[in-house]
Parts: structure tokens; sequence; C-alpha cells
């Protein structure tokens, strides 16, 4: 298996390899990334990479048991969740946002806006903030304000290869009637590790935000920190799933 962060402008990488053990077996990963100190968010998709390993193993198994995995193009069913993010995530979503296309930038960030209109005068953000105790109450309330992904588009995700790492890991083999009105009987599959906890571990900044704020918060936050090697980011990255 090769994964690659190698940067856009050509710049200098370094190639390394790593042996997973996953159930039983032992998975080569060849893993190219950027030479000298970076940020986390410049070894995302070797992160990507790794979440699709996981969720491609744990479909593998759903189908091998009879269960069939209801997510597919098109069912934008859990797209109104709280989506949490690590802040390399929100950071690398922000450029995303950034390096699109001027017509489709200003229909993005206005549904970023919009949702945060809806959500602000609720006070689940501030809540959020103040108290780690009741995030499943506030996911409750969060999901009932009704407020769509800004990055949904006819019911499908517009930037499936740059999403974010917990859509990746929510698999399920329930029907999809089921996600749209959060209602128990949701059945799960269960992924052999977590890459997007091990990245909020290993991102070293603040814990992780909604995803809805990840453009107010690229404009506050400082610059992310190039102050270390893409080689031991990951090893705190692997050794955390």
């Amino acid at each position: 298996m090769r994964l690659s962060a190698a940067p856009s402008d050509g710049g200098a990488t370094a190639t390394g390899r790593v042996v997973l053990e996953v159930g039983g077996e032992r998975i080569a990963v060849e893993m190219t990334v950027p030479a000298g100190l970076v940020a986390v968010e410049d070894v995302l998709p070797i992160v990507h990479g790794l979440s699709s390993l996981f969720a491609t193993r744990a479909t593998e198994r759903a189908e091998a048991e009879g269960r069939d995995i209801s997510c597919r193009a098109g069912c934008g069913a859990c797209c109104r969740q709280l989506v949490p993010v690590a802040p390399a995530e929100a950071r690398a979503l922000a450029r995303l946002v950034e390096a699109m296309p001027e017509a489709r930038r200003d229909r993005v960030r206005r549904r970023f806006d919009a949702a945060l209109d809806v959500l602000e005068p609720l006070g689940l953000m501030q809540r959020l903030e103040r108290s780690s105790g009741d995030r499943q109450v506030i996911a409750r309330e969060y999901f009932e304000a009704g407020v769509a992904c800004p990055f949904l588009e006819d019911e499908a995700c517009s930037i499936h290869a740059d999403r974010p790492l917990v859509c990746r890991e929510y698999l399920v083999t329930s029907p999809p009637d089921l996600c749209a009105a959060l209602s128990p009987g949701i059945e799960k599959v269960t992924l052999e590790a977590r890459p997007s906890l091990a990245l909020m571990n290993a991102d070293l900044r603040d814990g992780w935000l909604p995803l809805v704020l990840s453009l107010v918060q690229d404009a506050r936050a400082p610059p992310s920190p190039r102050d270390r090697p893409a080689a031991d980011i990951l090893k705190q990255v692997i050794g955390g799933l």
C-alpha cells in the first residue's frame, strides 16, 4: 500500500515504510511525506489513506456477513449531524474553500454563514466551549436545528475526496431513514481503528471543533506551527490507532 502527502509545489520529500498489524494481518505501508518541519495538516493525505484502509476492511467484513452498507452517493442522511474535526482538518478545509473558483467559494462561504446564523442564537457553540459533559445533548440539539453541512450539494458531499475523517468512518448497515431522523436502531459498522481520534491526539492543539466553525477558526487562529518532522506526527497518529 502506497500513500503520499508529497507537496504540490514539487518540494523535497522523504519516504518511509511501516508495517501495520491489523486483525492478525501484516500490512506494509509506504509513506511519502514532505521533508523538513511541517504542520499537522501537511500529512492529512496519509491519515486519509489510513482511514480509507480501515473503512474498506470494515465494509468488506460487513458484506461478508451479509450486511450491505447503506451509505452511498446521493445519500446525505447523516450530513446534518455535528461533525467534529481536528484543528488540522479545520485548517485544511479552510484552505480547500480558499482554493475554489470564486463563484463556488462564495456559495460555500454563504452556507457557512447561514449555518452559524441558525446555530449561534441557540448558544450551542458557546456551550461546547464551556463544557464537555453535555456534548451528546448538544449534538442532538444541533441535529434538531436542521443545519446541513456547508459542503452538502444535492444530498451529496461536494468534497468527497477531502471529507473529514469522522465522515469516512461513519458507515451503517441500517436504513438511511434512521440516520435522517437520528432514530434508535442505527447499526454502525465497527472499524478496527479510528484515525480521527488518533489525529486529534496528535494535533497537540485544543481538542476538536465543529466543522461549521472551520472558517471562523481559520480567520482567528494564528498560522499552524510548522515545527515537527512528518515522521514524528505520523508515529504519534499510528501509535494512537
